[in-house]
C-alpha cells in the first residue's frame, strides 16, 4: 500500500478498518491481543513513521471487526501525527470537504466481538445472516467472555445519530460495515449481510446533497460474488474494494480523484 501511495504521490489515504493480518507467525492463537499489539508497535506504525519521513500524505483509518480494541490505545498514542483516527470523528479531508467515520459492525457469525451492535429498532441484524450472539471482548486489555444484547438501545442506528450532529457540509463516510441490500454486502452464500442503519444514513444525507461518496469494506469477499466495488444510492457513489484475506492474497485498492466536491473514481487496482 505504502510502496502505491508513494508512486502515485496520492495526497490522501484511507483505510478502512482490519488492519492486522490474520495469521501472525510465531504467535500461538491463545496470544492474539499481544501478537496484535506486537504487529502494530513493531510493523505497522514504523512502515507509517517511515513513510512520512519521506512523504507529505495524511492518513485517515481505524479499526475493524478483526482487529481487538485492546490494541487500539497504541494507535491513540500517534493520532494527530502519523494519522487521524476515524471512529465517531470528522476531520477535514480537503478545503472543502470533511471526511466521516464509523467502524462498528451488525452482529456477524464470529467470536470477536469489541465492534458488533445491534443494527436498528428495524432489525438487529440483517436477514438471513447466522449471527452468533456469543463471543469475546477486549475492551478491559484481556479476553473477556461476552453475550450481545440485540435490544440494546446502544445500536449503530444511534451512534449514527449522534455521529450526523458533526456534519456541516459536504462530506465523505467511511463506514467499515457496508449498506445493507446492495452489491458490496454480499456473502459467498449469496446473503446480504451489510446494515440497513448505514443505508439508511447515507440515504438520508445523499437526498440532502452533504454526502458525496461512501467507503466500505467487511465483507471481503463481495465483489467477487457480485463483480461490482461500486453501486449508487441516489447518485453518490459508495464503494467495496473487496480486499482478500490470507497468505499470497493481492492488495486492492480504489484511486480517486476529489474536485469541486465530487468524487472521480479512477479504477479499481490490483497489486
Amino acid at each position: 500500500m505504502l510502496k502505491k501511495a508513494e508512486r502515485k504521490a496520492v495526497d490522501v489515504v484511507v483505510i478502512g478498518g482490519d488492519i492486522v493480518p490474520h495469521y501472525l507467525p510465531g504467535f500461538h492463537p491463545s496470544d492474539i491481543l499481544k501478537a496484535q499489539a506486537d504487529y502494530l508497535k513493531k510493523t505497522f506504525i514504523p512502515a507509517i513513521e517511515n513513510f512520512k519521513a519521506r512523504n507529505r500524505t495524511t492518513f485517515y483509518l481505524d479499526m475493524g471487526n478483526d482487529d481487538f480494541i485492546a490494541g487500539r490505545h497504541i494507535l491513540e498514542k500517534r493520532r494527530g501525527e502519523l494519522f487521524e483516527l476515524l471512529h465517531m470523528e470528522m476531520h477535514p479531508f480537503s478545503e472543502k470537504v470533511d471526511i466521516l467515520g464509523y467502524m462498528a459492525i451488525s452482529p456477524t457469525p464470529f467470536g470477536r466481538k469489541d465492534w458488533e451492535k445491534p443494527d436498528c429498532k428495524k432489525q438487529a441484524f440483517a436477514p438471513g445472516n447466522l449471527i452468533s450472539i456469543k463471543g469475546v471482548v477486549s475492551k478491559k486489555g484481556f479476553l473477556e467472555k461476552t453475550s450481545l444484547d440485540l435490544t440494546s438501545e446502544d445500536s449503530i442506528e444511534a451512534d449514527l445519530r449522534n455521529l450526523e450532529k458533526k456534519i456541516r457540509g459536504p462530506f465523505v463516510f467511511v463506514s467499515h460495515v457496508p449498506p445493507y441490500n446492495t452489491s458490496l454486502d454480499v456473502m459467498y452464500t449469496g446473503e446480504h449481510v451489510g446494515s440497513l442503519a448505514v443505508r439508511e444514513f447515507i440515504e438520508k444525507w445523499s437526498r440532502k446533497q452533504y454526502l458525496i461518496g461512501s467507503f466500505h469494506g467487511h465483507i471481503h469477499e463481495s465483489p467477487r460474488r457480485t463483480g461490482s466495488i461500486v453501486t449508487k444510492i441516489h447518485n453518490v457513489p459508495c464503494f467495496n474494494p473487496g480486499q482478500e484475506n490470507g497468505l499470497g492474497s493481492r492488495f486492492r485498492y480504489l484511486l480517486l480523484s476529489l474536485r469541486d466536491a465530487k468524487l472521480k473514481y479512477h479504477r479499481r487496482f490490483f497489486w
